[in-house]
C-alpha cells in the first residue's frame, strides 16, 4: 500500500475487519458473562467489551451511506433496504420472544415474559436508528448536507441523552416506545440499547461513511481525492481527537452543580464525552485494523476475520441460540456441568474458543454455501418448513412435564396451581413450589440425580 495509490475503492476492507473482530470480541463477551465466577472480570476486559456494541452500531451507520447513494448522488430504490431491514427487525424480537413454538405463545406464557418482548436490544437500536437515517438522507437527498445533518443529529442525541436518563422521564409510556428513549427499568424490562445515546454511534458512522465516499470512493478525473493510507491516517487522527476530548470530559460533564450524585455517577456512560470517547477508540481500532490488513503475512485459506465481519448477523444470531440455548439447556448442564457463574478462567478461556471456533466455521462455510448457486435458497427453505414444524409441534412435551411436576417450575405458568391442586398440593401466588421438601420428593419421584442437601431433605420430612 503507497500513499499515493488513488485507485478509488471498491471494498472498504476495514469496515469488515471492524465488524468480524467487533462479532469475535462479542462472543467472549456472553461466554465469560454466563460462566466465568462472578467478580474476577478485571474492569480493563469490561471497558474492552463495552466497545463492542458502539462498533456494531457505527459499522451500520457507516455502510447506510455507501449502499443508499448511487455514485452520481441519486437515491437507490428503498424497497430493498426495508426488506433486509425487515428480516433484521425479526430477527431481533424473536430474541426477545416469549419462544419459538405454539405452545410458549399460549399455555407456557406469562404476563412478563410478554414485555421482554419489547426490550430493546442492539438490532432493535440498529434497525430503528438506520430508518431515522434512511428518512434523513431520503428528505435532503444530497451526501454532504445529510452528512452535516447527521453529525448534527449524532451530537444532539448524546446532548439529550442524561437528560432523558433522569428518573421518571418516559414513564407511562407504552412500553415498545418507552425503551426507545432511555435505559431505565419499566414494569421489569430494561432496554439495553435505547436511541439516546446509541443512535449517535450510528449517526456518526454516517458521517464517517459520507466521508469515506467523498474521499475514496467517488472518482475526480478517474482518481479518488485521498488514498487508503491518506484516510486511515485521517480516521487515526480523528479517533485521538475524540479519545483525548472524550477522556478530559467524560468523568466532569455532568458535575456541574445540578444534577445529583447519584445521577451523576449512574449517567455519566449517556454523555457526550463519553460517547465521543468511545467513537474515538472506534475509530482508532479501524485505522489499526485497516493498516494491518496491508502489512500482514498472506497464509493461505480464507480471510476468517472478515468472514465473520461479513456473516455478522448469522453469527450474532448463532452464538446466543448456542451460549443463552443449547449450552444452557438442563440436559447439557447436567451433563458438562457449565451452570452459570461456575468456572474459573481456565474453562472459561476453552469455552470461548470452542464457540468463537464454531462461529468463525459457520461464517466461512455459509459463504461458500452462497456462492453455491441455489443450495443457500434451497437450504433456507428447508430450514423454514423445519421452523413451521418446530412451531406446531414443540413445547408440548414441557407442558405436559410441568402438568405432571408443577413442582419442577421454575416459571409461573398460569396453569400450576390448577396442577397443585390437582395433585393435593396447597396453591402457591405465583403458583411455583416455594417448599425445598416438595422439589426433592418430585426429583426421587421421577428418578433424578438427588444432592446430598435432597436426600437431607427428604430423610428429615415428617
Amino acid at each position: 500500500m503507497t500513499w499515493n495509490d488513488l485507485t478509488p475503492s471498491r471494498r472498504c476492507e476495514w469496515i469488515d475487519l471492524l465488524r468480524g473482530w467487533a462479532v469475535i470480541v462479542m462472543i467472549e463477551v456472553h461466554v465469560v458473562n454466563v460462566y466465568l465466577h462472578k467478580g474476577m472480570t478485571p474492569e480493563w476486559l469490561n471497558y474492552l467489551n463495552g466497545l463492542v456494541a458502539p462498533s456494531f452500531i457505527l459499522c451500520a451507520g457507516y455502510s447506510l451511506v455507501l449502499s443508499t447513494f448511487r455514485p452520481d448522488g441519486s437515491i437507490r430504490p428503498f424497497w430493498p433496504t426495508a426488506k433486509r431491514l425487515g428480516f433484521i427487525l425479526i430477527c431481533a424480537y424473536a430474541l426477545h420472544a416469549p419462544g419459538l413454538t405454539l405452545a410458549e405463545w399460549t399455555v407456557l406464557i406469562w404476563p412478563q415474559r410478554l414485555r421482554e418482548l419489547f426490550k430493546i436490544d442492539v438490532l432493535q437500536c440498529i434497525v430503528f436508528s438506520l430508518l431515522i437515517l434512511q428518512g434523513l438522507a431520503r428528505a435532503i437527498r444530497k451526501p454532504g448536507a445529510y452528512a452535516l445533518a447527521a453529525l448534527a443529529l449524532a451530537i444532539g442525541a448524546a446532548w439529550a441523552a442524561p437528560h432523558l436518563w433522569r428518573h421518571g422521564v418516559a414513564e407511562g409510556l407504552w412500553l415498545p416506545i418507552r425503551g426507545l428513549i432511555n435505559g431505565n427499568p419499566d414494569r421489569g424490562v430494561t432496554a439495553l440499547f435505547p436511541l439516546f445515546p446509541w443512535f449517535s454511534f450510528a449517526a456518526f458512522g454516517s458521517v464517517l461513511g459520507a466521508l469515506y465516499r467523498h474521499f475514496r470512493v467517488m472518482p475526480r478525473e478517474g482518481l479518488a481525492r485521498w488514498s487508503e493510507s491518506q484516510w486511515l491516517s485521517f480516521l487515526a487522527g480523528l479517533g485521538l481527537v475524540l479519545l483525548v476530548w472524550g477522556s478530559l470530559y467524560a468523568r466532569t460533564w455532568l458535575w456541574s452543580g445540578t444534577w445529583p450524585a447519584e445521577d451523576a455517577w449512574r449517567l455519566h456512560n449517556t454523555t457526550l464525552p463519553s460517547v465521543a470517547q468511545r467513537i474515538g477508540l472506534v475509530c482508532l481500532a479501524g485505522a489499526f485494523l485497516g493498516w494491518f490488513e496491508r502489512v500482514r503475512p498472506r497464509f493461505p485459506g480464507p480471510n476468517l476475520v472478515m468472514a465473520a465481519g461479513m456473516e455478522s448477523l448469522l453469527l450474532y444470531m448463532l452464538h446466543l441460540n448456542l451460549v443463552f440455548g443449547l449450552m444452557l439447556a438442563a440436559p447439557i448442564r447436567r451433563l458438562t456441568g457449565w451452570e452459570w457463574y461456575a468456572l474459573g478462567w481456565g474453562g472459561t478461556l476453552g469455552l470461548t474458543v470452542l464457540v468463537i471456533g464454531l462461529s468463525l466455521l459457520a461464517a466461512w462455510g455459509w459463504q461458500r454455501v452462497r456462492r453455491a448457486g441455489d443450495l443457500a435458497w434451497k437450504i433456507q427453505r428447508v430450514g423454514l418448513w423445519l421452523l413451521g414444524i418446530y412451531f406446531i409441534a414443540g413445547g408440548w412435551m414441557t407442558y405436559a412435564y410441568f402438568r405432571r411436576s408443577p413442582e419442577m417450575a421454575k416459571e409461573p405458568y398460569p396453569f400450576l396451581n390448577e396442577a397443585r391442586v390437582r395433585k393435593g398440593l396447597p396453591p402457591t401466588p405465583d403458583g411455583l413450589s416455594h417448599d425445598p421438601r416438595e422439589v426433592a420428593r418430585e426429583k426421587a419421584r421421577r428418578g433424578r440425580k438427588l444432592s446430598d442437601e435432597d436426600k437431607r431433605l427428604i430423610e428429615s420430612a415428617p
